[in-house]
């Protein structure tokens, strides 16, 4: 036992702290540092801090008992032992409290200088001697990751709370191509040094809440938690194939070996730790029957879907790399004086050998995979390059609308990048109005408005797209500057269908304008659907009764067309 020895003692009567520590005085040979815990509930955090070498505890708190916190500190892997202590010897309290995590039970009128330092000095060392064992029987000792034991109990562990949190987990299985070569050639030895080095290398591709284990041979074992999507899985997958193909030097000889990896995500691979191991390994051997390193997911269907979105997303990146992308601008007129007031960005993909392509066919890629961050800022960048010029032949005023996705909200550097944006295009408050969707605002309600307040600063408009199709508050609606409200498009188009759809346009024209909002229709393609909106009071338009969605050329075409007085179709 250490010379100096850190006690927690839990008890809610300053006198028995004071006799405790006059008894610890009298042991010469152990500096012995004693911490009041006078608070039966503060006690658990302190206790699992691993701060303290041993916890002396008070059985008793009135008419309450320390057995639900010593339970609590054993099923949290307490690493700190504790001795129980009441004012008289109670057979069954000494068994539950052994049964509950207690290392020894002392009887306070009995206790002296002697008696309380083995008890201390026991405990502390039966403690070790425990954690030992528990190392020994749980960790790989070549490698001294978890073992097969060890990734099972927290495999089942993972299952219990996915099932109850309704969450997900990954489980990857990992098989070494070319091992048995490095045996033979090398030596075990050998062979050892390149399990130890590929454990390392597996640890280094883990966060702090995932975990690694060797199951025995060259095979691993990871299990990941939190993981969004399967696209985030299969980068993982690569990185961990990409580590461990590395070259090693072994007894200075350059070593590469390759690894197979099969993926079960829980639930869709299996609800139990037996089903999600079988499937994972089954997927395994799908990737080994391939030549060189690979991962296959156990479902065909998701392995196909993760590729398909893994050869978008390089498609993506190469898009923006090579100037493919082009906006295109469709003008939203004023319905009392018939002018164009703004122009809202669209986004397309001039897609070699495909042609052009809305949005729909490619942007749940890039949500998912993150590249509409770097996608998001070209079009801001390109939109406030175009709506300057397109100022400059335009004598109104005239804004530019740009769609805000969830992905650039959680991008810590957006108010930064929208300021530099700004500057160096000479972008004036009121040029530029962001859209947000009611759904993506509604469910990101906290982060969104975080966001809102500083870019509103810069003079920025705020529009909620989709109006009617979320469940946004009105008192967020009222309190966040959010100027205009959009109707969702699937109103508009059961206008000459249904009358009830007409009360609920109706309905939410006179509540946006109740709010304070301006109201905005998109997707108009008839005179009568104009008439019956002005009649309602909406306030803007857009549609292909106006114009359609246009190139910039074609864009600085109409809106010059349109200059001249008494156009139809804006009046």
């Amino acid at each position: 036992m250490s010379n100096k020895v850190k006690i927690l003692f839990v008890d809610r009567e300053q006198g028995e702290y004071l006799l405790i520590a006059e008894i610890l005085s009298h042991i010469r040979q152990v500096n012995y540092e004693l911490v009041w815990c006078n608070q039966l509930d503060a006690a658990l955090p302190k206790i699992l801090s691993q701060e303290f070498d041993v916890v002396l505890l008070d059985y008793y708190w009135g008419a309450e008992s320390a057995r639900d916190l010593l339970n609590a500190a054993r099923l949290q892997a307490c690493q700190t032992p504790i001795v129980v202590m009441t004012d008289e010897m109670e057979t069954e309290v000494d068994r539950e409290a052994i049964r509950a995590g207690a290392a020894d039970y002392l009887i306070k009128g009995q206790i002296d200088h002697l008696l309380l330092e083995r008890a201390l000095r026991y405990a502390i060392e039966r403690k070790q001697t425990e954690q030992h064992l528990t190392r020994l029987a749980h960790y790989d000792s070549l490698t001294d990751i978890p073992n097969r034991i060890l990734f099972r109990d927290r495999l089942e562990h993972a299952v219990h709370l996915a099932e109850r949190d309704h969450t997900s987990f990954t489980l990857m299985f990992i098989d070494l191509n070319g091992f048995k070569q490095v045996n033979d050639n090398f030596g075990h030895d050998a062979g050892d040094a390149i399990i130890r080095i590929c454990a390392e290398r597996l640890n280094s591709c883990l966060r702090r809440s995932d975990s690694v284990a060797r199951m025995g041979g060259d095979e691993f074992t990871l299990l990941l938690q939190n993981i969004a999507n399967s696209t985030d899985v299969a980068h993982i997958a690569q990185k961990v194939i990409d580590s461990i193909q590395q070259p090693a030097d072994i007894n200075g000889h350059e070593v590469v070996v390759g690894c197979s990896i099969g993926i079960a995500i829980y639930p869709e691979a299996g609800r139990d730790a037996d089903a999600l191991l079988k499937h994972a390994d089954m997927a395994m051997y799908k990737a080994k029957q391939v030549s060189g390193s690979n991962y296959r997911f156990f479902t065909e269907m998701m392995n196909q879907d993760v590729r398909r979105q893994l050869r978008q997303e390089a498609d993506l990146r190469a898009a923006l790399r090579y100037q493919q992308f082009v906006l295109h601008y469709s003008p939203r007129i004023d319905m009392a004086t018939g002018k164009v007031v703004a122009i809202e960005a669209q986004l397309r993909w001039d897609k070699p050998g495909v042609g052009l392509l809305n949005p729909s066919e490619f942007i749940a890629t890039a949500e998912e995979t993150g590249v509409i961050t770097a996608i998001g800022y070209w079009v801001l960048r390109q939109a406030c390059h175009d709506i300057k010029l397109l100022q400059g032949f335009w004598d109104e005023q005239l804004m530019m609308s740009i769609h805000l996705s969830m992905r650039q909200f959680k991008d810590e550097n957006l108010v930064h990048e929208v300021a530099r944006i700004f500057a160096d295009n000479d972008i004036q408050p009121g040029d530029i109005e962001f859209e947000i969707t009611e759904t993506v605002f509604a469910d990101n309600i906290d982060l969104v408005s975080l966001c809102m307040r500083p870019l509103s600063f810069f003079g920025i408009n705020f529009l909620l797209d989709n109006f009617g199709a979320g469940n946004s508050s009105l008192l967020h609606l009222q309190r966040l500057p959010i100027s205009t409200v959009k109707i969702d498009l699937g109103f508009l188009q059961e206008l000459n269908r249904s009358h009830t759809d007409k009360r609920l346009v109706s309905a939410m024209i006179s509540l946006a304008h109740n709010l304070g909002k301006l109201v905005v229709a998109e997707g108009v393609e008839t005179k009568e659907q104009k008439d019956w909106l002005k009649e309602m009071g909406c306030n803007l338009m857009q549609g292909r009764y106006i114009a359609e969605s246009k190139s910039y050329a074609e864009m600085l075409a109409w809106l010059q067309e349109t200059s001249v007085p008494h156009q139809s179709k804006l009046n």
